[in-house]
């Protein structure tokens, strides 16, 4: 089964309503970027942190990163109700921001589309390590379903923790990566209350992010 895997360090959109008035991003998130191929592991993901942290010369208050992994099956994206896969990651300094509270896509002419929370947990982070000195002893992780639509679509990624940042703006859509694989991807958007088979869900997770949890339901 071929895939091709993507990092999106910052991502997601909407549907048009012309009834809504139109909306103004507050803030450019930035635009995602391919990744080089390979399992997500975590420790994957925590050498990425650190390595990031190790190029720094002052601390942030908070840092957030995510991976995500573009389809080609046909089969397994039905099985996923044309849902992408997304761990999310964030670093804080203060243990009250976390959990995450909500992830969601804005559109242009400011419709919400939350993103469904598959699984969430908190993750220890070493206290020696530049990530935690530069951007927090504190650590949630989580994967998320994004509607692969959206992807290809003007818009933006938010999100809120429970405290202290909220209306963060992850990135800004389309995505360029999977713009750039437009016809060599499959693409579409779940239909209302659609779910992830969840031993679908599984299997993905388990092949294309090794080594994490695996929901246990879908919600």
């Amino acid at each position: 089964m071929r895939t091709t895997r993507f990092t999106f360090l910052l991502a997601l959109t909407g549907v048009l309503l012309a009834a809504l008035p139109a909306h103004a991003f507050n803030t450019k998130a930035g635009n995602d970027r391919p990744r080089e191929r390979g399992a997500v592991t975590p420790e994957r993901v925590k050498s990425d942190v650190e390595a990031a942290a190790q190029k720094l010369q002052e601390s942030s208050s908070r840092k957030h990163t995510f991976y995500g992994t573009l389809i080609r099956n046909p089969t397994e994206f039905a099985a996923l109700a044309k849902y992408t896969v997304y761990l999310f990651s964030v670093w804080t300094q203060k243990a009250e921001e976390l959990p995450i509270k909500r992830i969601f896509i804005r559109a242009p002419r400011g419709e919400e589309i939350p993103l469904p929370s598959a699984l969430s947990w908190r993750t220890p982070v070493d206290q020696g390590s530049a990530t935690a000195k530069r951007f927090g002893p504190y650590r949630q992780d989580g994967f998320y379903l994004v509607p692969t639509g959206a992807l290809v679509r003007e818009g933006q990624l938010i999100m809120d923790l429970t405290v202290g940042r909220t209306e963060w703006a992850v990135v800004d859509l389309p995505s360029s990566v999977a713009v750039s694989q437009q016809g060599k991807i499959f693409s579409g958007d779940p239909a209302p209350g659609a779910r992830p088979d969840l031993k679908a869900l599984q299997d993905f997770i388990r092949r294309e992010f090794p080594g994490f949890p695996v929901p246990q339901a879908v919600q």
